[in-house]
């Protein structure tokens, strides 16, 4: 599949994504190419009035005056032209981009979208940030200027040959030799090594993009516990590597870059000394003297686009680089999808045998855990942290599929059912609740856009937010992050809650629905949930074990297994590890100062 890839080359992958916008794209190539050409036929005109005046020996009177105007205005015309048709070029090649890369970006962020939760724990914000932005903005300087101007920079020097061989094919061999000898040094510098220090250099950005947002979105967690320089030092770390592969790709090819400067300029090097000897030598100096005359004026012209062409080729690589990242998450395969979807006769979850291992992981997450969990039942799992009880709600969820054993719900297997159907079907209430940018009434009805004003109301009241809505200037209508307008972290629980209670799925999971919340919001947010889960088939993860004791049952787990499972009551009776559990957390929450008992 690499290879084939490889093959196929960053062009032709490019040609892929463009879909029907390749008609402008070899519309924009087509007229590049023409433009170069009509550029260097601009100069031909130029080197026929040097031609007339040459050929007159000096002798004024026997110019052709009219042929020397007529030259002059058709270079003109042919300049005008030639920019003309290059402004069409880069009109056809920017919408092509535009629209290319727009198309992509959605592309990209609806399969991150459909991505399993395992690729995010794999794969930062900030290297996706850097993938969807840079590495599109790469993409979109490359189609929008970087392979037209490659375009007439590859027909310009073809033209010139033509050229070059039509008036005199000695001189075109000689001033051929350099040539050759720069796209052998420009194929040299193009070879593996050359991209592999490339995908390194890009993968380095990767890195400080990633270090970068963790670091700003950490500061207030960094600056308290007084991690100030070592956080900064890691973000220091990423950004030495960087700059080290940098240096170290600016360093391997500044041989070849200037072998290549040096070889296309050095075809007067050739030209010089093989004109003198083909004067020597010929029958006719002034055709030979013409022919020199020629090449002289139209050399440096192509010389330059020599150049163009190393700076494109340099630039191909990066942009190869930045399309194989974009390739690579467009290749992470989501969740398979059953052609044959099937419907829940109820509500009741049952794991069967479940096994479960993460990725580069040691050992299991989940090993053979069977629990049956009634419609209309809570169930709660407990247990020391990477226990797997996180794992069990996230497999229900169908953010993995299991490795092992089989998850049902109404006696079917998720696996079989649709997954959109499937998501409908249940709400989840993580540990670190996500709120948007915008009001709180838009935040609550952000997966229920249809719903009423007095529905998003009603369901902030069932979570306990009218405390918040009156403190805020706009109530619900209030945007969450401006104008100083932040919520606290059990604030915004409840604003989830709300969330979850809209959507009334029959269906709730919660991990660790109040770990942020201070006494006053656990409280409420402890109202919000009687509220939440009536009637609802629950999984709650909790810490707070004072929060669960009312469940139906409870599951312990330790190390991916299932080691005690009851009521509170029956677990307390059991005196063994759910007891231990709970006889500490009672004990965390009554401390001793001095005389005097606080609980």
């Amino acid at each position: 599949m690499k290879e084939s890839r490889k093959e196929k080359g960053v062009l032709g992958r490019l040609f892929q994504h463009m879909g029907m916008f390749k008609i402008t794209m070899v519309i924009a190539i087509i007229l590049s190419a023409v433009s170069s050409v009509i550029n260097l036929y601009a100069f031909v005109c130029v080197y026929n009035v040097a031609k007339e005046i040459v050929q007159s020996l000096g002798n004024i009177h026997s110019l052709d005056q009219t042929y020397m105007v007529d030259m002059g205005w058709r270079a003109v015309f042919l300049i005008l032209t030639s920019f003309g048709l290059y402004g069409m070029a880069l009109l056809f090649s920017h919408i092509t981009a535009f629209n290319t890369v727009a198309k992509l970006r959605i592309q990209i962020v609806r399969h991150i979208g459909n991505l399993p939760l395992g690729y995010h724990t794999t794969n930062p914000s900030g290297k996706q940030r850097k993938i969807i932005e840079k590495n599109s903005d790469n993409l979109e300087t490359l189609i929008a200027h970087q392979i037209p101007d490659f375009a007439g920079a590859v027909a310009l020097p073809v033209a010139f040959l033509v050229f070059m061989f039509v008036y005199d094919w000695r001189l075109s061999l000689i001033c051929l030799i350099p040539i050759l000898v720069g796209f052998g040094i420009l194929y040299y510098m193009l070879k593996d090594e050359s991209e592999g220090f490339v995908k390194q250099y890009q993968k380095s950005a990767e890195d400080i993009s990633n270090a970068v947002t963790e670091y700003v979105r950490g500061i207030a967690v960094v600056k308290v516990f007084r991690q100030t320089a070592n956080s900064f030092q890691r973000y220091k770390a990423a950004v030495k590597e960087y700059g080290d592969y940098l240096l170290k790709y600016a360093l391997s090819m500044q041989n070849t870059d200037s072998a290549y400067h040096a070889a296309i300029n050095g075809i007067f090097f050739f030209l010089i000394p093989g004109g003198i000897i083909l004067f020597n030598a010929g029958s006719n100096p002034e055709k030979t003297v013409l022919s020199f005359l020629f090449f002289a004026v139209l050399i440096p012209t192509v010389v330059t686009i020599l150049a163009r062409i190393m700076n494109s080729s340099s630039n191909l690589m990066i942009s190869q680089a930045s399309l194989d990242a974009i390739d690579q998450i467009l290749r992470e395969k989501p969740l398979p999808e059953t052609k044959t979807p099937q419907l829940p006769k109820g509500y009741d979850i049952s794991l069967d045998h479940v096994s479960f291992s993460y990725e580069d992981a040691a050992g299991k997450a989940l090993d053979d855990v069977s629990l049956d969990v009634p419609e209309g039942t809570i169930t709660a799992l407990v247990g020391e942290s990477g226990g797997g009880k996180s794992t069990v709600a996230n497999l229900i969820a169908r953010f993995w599929d299991v490795d092992e054993g089989v998850i049902r719900v109404g006696g079917v297997d998720v696996r079989e059912m649709d997954y959109k159907y499937w998501m409908e079907q249940v709400s989840i209430v993580f540990q670190d609740t996500n709120l948007f940018k915008m009001s709180i009434m838009e935040n609550v009805a952000v997966f229920n856009p249809d719903a009423s004003r007095e529905d998003v109301l009603q369901a902030l009241h069932l979570a306990q937010c009218d405390d918040i809505l009156e403190k805020l200037p706009q109530g619900a209508d209030t945007v969450i992050g401006t104008k100083g307008i932040y919520l606290s972290g059990g604030e915004m629980q409840r604003i989830a809650l709300a969330r979850a209670i809209l959507k009334n799925a029959p269906v709730v999971l919660l991990d660790e629905a109040t770990a942020f919340a201070d006494a006053e919001n656990e409280y409420l947010i402890q109202k919000a949930l009687d509220e939440l889960l009536r009637g609802k088939t629950v999984i709650m993860i909790a810490h707070r074990l004072s929060t669960i004791i009312h469940a139906d049952q409870i599951c312990v787990l330790e190390r991916g297994k299932i080691v005690e499972k009851g009521t509170h009551r029956e677990l307390m009776d059991l005196h063994g590890v759910y007891a231990g559990m709970y006889e500490e957390y009672q004990s965390s929450i009554s401390w001793r100062i001095g005389e005097e008992q606080y609980a």
